[in-house]
């Protein structure tokens, strides 16, 4: 038995008490990750459209980590199969696509409760993401698991304490952050592991791939149409969340960014340029 394995697991489908209604009342999403929160467009909003605007913001979230952890599954599989089905390293492999399954049951489930339809990832963004699996795997692919949960789990961090969160999304995201800890520790484990048995190329080629994939992920989490459901245009929901958008995505990858320039995998000319296209990088802070 893989040693990650006896760690405390959760079942989605009984862990969530479903049968219970949801609660429209209530924020699906914390305010500090909703983002018009603190604009003039927000204080021009009511109450009631600004929950609104939460749930489909929330909504927004919890479709797209449910769309990218069911795609990156598909590189833990081929970990698996490669390593050999008794080894270790595949049994680690097979805990994992556990883990990214619950993820995207749970948060599926949780979209599918709110009675909103799912928001759908931008045409392209399905194929760039997709590419992993044609990609030798390496630190890029672990890493990349980072990029998509502990950003995600972040965003929603506030929704354990915060008062007046939707009771679904506070059990879910309870469950997620307690189950989540050990495989991020898990994550970093591996991508230190892969860049101390890779060579100068191999790591070049990781810090490149990461940095493109970094520039898909990071802009993913909300789409603009959730604008619609409060009356307005997405353009003029993007002017209006422009830098409070910026913020969060700072504030979100905040920890994950630090781990990955402490690996060495934010170093090379390029990289530094595709990092702070991003909008998560300090410029003064690459060099």
């Amino acid at each position: 038995m893989s040693p990650r394995s006896s760690a405390v697991e959760y079942d989605p489908h009984v862990d969530i008490d479903w049968e219970s209604p949801w609660q429209p009342d209530e924020f699906a999403l914390p305010r500090e990750s909703i983002t018009l929160h603190g604009t003039r467009s927000w204080a021009k909003l009511t109450e009631q459209d600004r929950r609104t605007l939460a749930l489909h913001e929330a909504v927004s979230r919890w479709s797209t980590v449910s769309y990218l952890s069911a795609m990156l599954t598909g590189n833990q599989l081929r970990r698996a199969a490669e390593e050999g089905l008794n080894s270790p390293a595949s049994r680690n492999a097979l805990v994992e696509v556990a883990g990214s399954s619950r993820t995207t049951i749970t948060f599926g489930r949780l979209v599918r409760a709110s009675e909103v339809p799912p928001y759908r990832l931008p045409k392209g963004t399905t194929t760039a993401v997709k590419l992993l699996s044609f990609l030798p795997l390496g630190a890029a692919s672990h890493a990349s698991t980072l990029l998509v949960e502990e950003t995600f789990s972040r965003s929603m961090q506030g929704a354990v304490t915060e008062p007046g969160i939707e009771p679904h999304v506070r059990q879910a995201v309870k469950i997620h952050r307690l189950e989540s800890a050990d495989r991020f520790a898990f994550a970093r484990s591996e991508v230190a592991a892969a860049l101390e048995k890779s060579n100068r190329f191999s790591r070049a080629f990781n810090r490149l791939l990461l940095a493109v994939l970094a520039n898909v992920i990071l802009r993913l989490g909300v789409s603009p149409q959730v604008y619609r459901s409060v009356g307005m245009s997405p353009v003029r929901g993007m002017i209006a969340s422009r830098r409070r958008r910026a913020a969060i995505r700072r504030r979100d990858a905040s920890n994950t960014v630090a781990f990955l320039d402490s690996a060495g995998l934010l170093e090379g000319t390029i990289t530094a340029v595709l990092w702070k296209m991003t909008g998560v990088v300090p410029s003064e802070d690459r060099r």
